[in-house]
């Protein structure tokens, strides 16, 4: 096994992340084999062990991190926001924002099937807080706007799933056409916001 310095390895990691974050989303994870991941920086496959346990971690590790990132950003437009209504709009239009360029969460958000095939391979307990850092901030936004009974009166779970179906609504584009996409898009924002929020 070949020994690498640490500043090697740091270098040979972030570009073996880089090159498996393009394979993702061009190819999948399925049809990403670990020599695409590994030839980008010419080392042996058998190499690919001392920097990720397994292809799957190495998903999670770049899901892990697009989530932080799109947290970090679209978070604070939602806490800019004086009511309820405005907040799940600021959110909607911020997250919809992040999923046209972050293809891996949007994969998360709007299609589980690949995420379920990695989770079958690693640690439930590690995806879960991994993985969903898109998904478990909502949660709590709703749970806690629900608790001072400014959200309809609806399962927690429920009013996650119709945020997750307008959100998804971006695997759509082509056939609602891209011309009037935008403007579907601010109708169907509005008409979650005002339902998730009406007779209050």
């Amino acid at each position: 096994m070949p020994k690498f310095t640490e500043a090697e390895k740091e270098r040979i990691r972030l570009e073996m992340m880089r090159t498996a974050h393009q394979c993702f989303i061009a190819k999948g994870l399925k049809n990403t084999s670990i020599e695409d991941i590994t030839s980008s920086v010419s080392i042996a496959k058998s190499s690919f062990y001392i920097f990720f346990e397994s292809k799957e971690m190495l998903y999670l590790e770049l899901l892990a991190f697009e989530g932080e990132e799109i947290e970090r950003r679209v978070w604070p437009k939602v806490e800019e926001e004086k009511d309820i209504c405005g907040a799940i709009k600021a959110y909607l239009h911020a997250m919809a924002s992040e999923l046209e360029t972050n293809v891996l969460t949007q994969r998360l958000i709007t299609n589980l099937e690949e995420y379920k095939v990695v989770v079958r391979k690693v640690n439930p307990e590690y995806s879960a807080t991994k993985t969903l850092r898109s998904i478990v901030p909502l949660m709590e936004f709703i749970k806690n706007n629900k608790a001072s009974k400014k959200l309809i009166h609806e399962d927690i779970e429920v009013i996650a799933g119709v945020i997750r179906a307008a959100l998804a609504m971006i695997i759509h584009k082509k056939d609602v056409g891209e011309k009037i996409y935008p403007k579907v898009q601010e109708i169907l924002f509005n008409a979650v916001a005002n339902e998730l929020t009406n007779n209050l």
